[in-house]
């Protein structure tokens, strides 16, 4: 089932990362039309799109059989994809924000003030971690039946999808002023997002994305491979059970929740931009360091001490790479560079469980483990080499070449 969801991940991120930054197709102008403003939007068509699947997901749900669980996973795992159309709607309100920054006659009384982007998407990663916090901890507390559950995310859903409904759109998109002056659509629309285009490392832009889709790639790919050992170790060194895993999952969602919300957001300010490098590179070491340590202590408390930091350490990696992705891209094509990079995300999800599997079968159990340290150490040479080169100081001339046109 994780396979097949990883395979639905895959085509369907790619998919909705395009349908997104699209306002003129089907989907914009039907779905994306509903709510706010009024104007067709390709980011709320893949919203509303994203909440109708998982609710007909929670409704197959109800049929208690293993035909109707495997049934309600595809809708959501192929369709439902909103954190990263969350991510681009972000980006693009910052590509106003940037726009108003540099030209202050423009309705810079309705944007003030203006946050960072690490802030935007620190807060955004705050909300999914609170969320994986007070989800086990009600279902620890209130032991509901399946049954209940689905009910309980149905009206979660419901919620979600009148919210949507409120958004504002973008007010200074270039796909917006496209659709004022269609004469201006040409010169403004590219295609240089394009994973054949990545792969031949043509433009700086394409470096810097390729550069981003290793990262992603290897930090997913370690993420899945550990989980294939993780669970049983902690299972036979302290004998885990449904509550022990619902505990320590609330208290991921809530360090994940701070580190988010309010420790990224202070580190990467603290460090600025000329040690950015340095603190990326603190985390590959806290990373692959704390799975070491977490995996072989015989002391649980050692093991939520070492995902303090590991859960931080994420924060901050995730929050600095997302908010360079976004800096580095066109609103008409920030949506495709999200899809492609959660896509790589969902293709290690494919491959990291066999992966991880066949490493511990012919190498022993800690081989896994070793693979993990192994791959965080090559980010750590990685980032160091190149992030700063091809991801950084393109983000800062997007800036300048910003300020000059305007």
């Amino acid at each position: 089932m994780t396979s097949v969801r990883g395979a639905l991940g895959l085509v369907g991120t790619a998919l909705i990362g395009r349908l997104s930054d699209r306002n003129d197709s089907l989907l914009a102008k039907s779905l994306g039309s509903v709510g706010k403003g009024g104007n067709s939007s390709g980011r709320r068509g893949c919203l509303l799109l994203g909440i109708m699947a998982s609710l007909i997901g929670c409704i197959i749900a109800l049929d208690d059989s293993l035909t109707g669980l495997w049934l309600s996973m595809i809708p959501g795992a192929f369709l439902q994809h909103n954190c990263d159309v969350f991510k681009s709607l972000l980006s693009e309100y910052h590509n106003d924000f940037d726009s108003v920054e540099y030209n202050p006659d423009k309705v810079a009384e309705e944007l003030s003030p203006i946050p960072s982007r690490s802030s935007s998407v620190g807060k955004l990663g705050m909300t999914v971690g609170i969320s994986f916090m007070i989800g086990p901890m009600f279902a620890a507390a209130a032991n509901p039946s399946f049954q209940s559950a689905t009910y309980i995310a149905t009206f979660c859903i419901l919620v979600a999808g009148a919210s949507v409904l409120t958004l504002p759109l973008p007010l200074a998109s270039s796909r917006q002023l496209c659709n004022e002056k269609p004469e201006n659509c040409e010169t403004q629309q590219s295609n240089e997002f394009t994973l054949s285009k990545m792969i031949k490392l043509q433009t700086p832009k394409t470096r810097a994305a390729m550069t981003l889709l290793v990262v992603r790639l290897n930090m997913a790919l370690a993420f899945h491979i550990f989980n294939t050992i993780w669970p049983a170790s902690l299972k036979a060194r302290f004998r885990f059970g449904p509550s022990d895993h619902a505990r320590f999952m609330s208290f991921i969602g809530v360090t994940y929740a701070l580190s988010q919300g309010f420790v990224a957001k202070r580190m990467i300010n603290a460090l600025g931009e000329n040690g950015k490098v340095l603190g990326i590179m603190i985390c590959c070491t806290v990373l692959g360091i704390g799975r070491y340590i977490a995996f072989h202590t015989d002391n649980l408390l050692v093991v939520y001490a070492s995902f303090l930091f590991i859960i931080n350490a994420l924060g901050i990696l995730n929050t600095v790479i997302t908010a360079d992705t976004g800096s580095i891209a066109p609103s008409n094509e920030i949506g495709k560079l999200f899809g492609i990079l959660q896509a790589s995300e969902s293709a290690a999800g494919m491959v990291g469980p066999l992966l991880g599997g066949t490493i511990s079968h012919y190498l022993g159990k800690d081989a896994p483990l070793l693979a993990v340290v192994g791959i965080y150490t090559f980010l750590f040479f990685f980032m160091s080499w190149g992030y700063d080169g091809l991801v950084i100081s393109l983000s800062r001339d997007e800036r300048k070449e910003m300020k000059k046109s305007m």
